[in-house]
């Protein structure tokens, strides 16, 4: 069924997708192109710093890009937001680890 109706060229409505990248994204330090997208839907490019870096030029993402994307169907947009969205569930930065903060301090009985 879903094919039918991604087919129906009368029926078809692109959405355009606009996903800002948080610090915990399991994209940040990827290439744009490592992305695997669902069906019917691609890649525009990343908006850094007021700038639309096309995704031609395959940029890394950094958190806090805004990804943009299309759907060529309206209703694969929701799909295309999960995938853009997925995070790690827990925060950590390529920069940073939380286990270099503080010394593990281990007591004797």
């Amino acid at each position: 069924m879903l094919e039918f109706l991604l087919e129906e060229k009368d029926f078809i409505e692109p959405t355009q997708v606009c996903v800002w990248i948080q610090p915990n994204s399991n994209f940040c330090g990827t290439n744009l192109s490592e992305i695997k997208l669902p069906e019917k839907c691609f890649m525009l490019g990343i908006l850094r710093e007021g700038k639309v870096i096309l995704a031609t030029e395959n940029p890394v993402i950094y958190a806090g890009d805004r990804i943009l994307a299309i759907a060529i169907h309206s209703m694969m947009a929701p799909c295309l937001k999960a995938t853009l969205k997925r995070t790690h569930p827990v925060y950590y930065s390529l920069n940073t680890c939380s286990l270099d903060e503080q010394p593990l301090s281990i007591k004797k009985a």
